[in-house]
């Protein structure tokens, strides 16, 4: 069984072109990669530090751990 969010209900709302787009899909990627249910602020959050270049995987893998968001990002500024 493969573990799938498509998180559609924002698309709408955060797609504006291709660029959004594919960072869209890396943000959902690695969400179900790591079997996460982000919230759809942490979703949007997420997306932000996307555009912005961060390793968004390193922070889904801290939260796998049982780690907030906010503990993740925490952790990204300190590591």
């Amino acid at each position: 069984m493969i573990y799938a969010i498509e998180y559609e209900h924002l698309t709408d709302e955060l797609i504006k072109n291709e660029k959004t787009q594919w960072h869209f899909n890396e943000v959902k990627n690695h969400a179900n990669e790591y079997k996460l249910e982000l919230s759809d602020d942490e979703f949007k959050g997420f997306l932000k530090l996307s555009l912005k270049d961060k390793d968004i995987g390193w922070l889904m893998n801290q939260m796998r751990y049982k780690r907030t968001f906010t503990e993740a990002l925490i952790s990204y500024i300190t590591y």
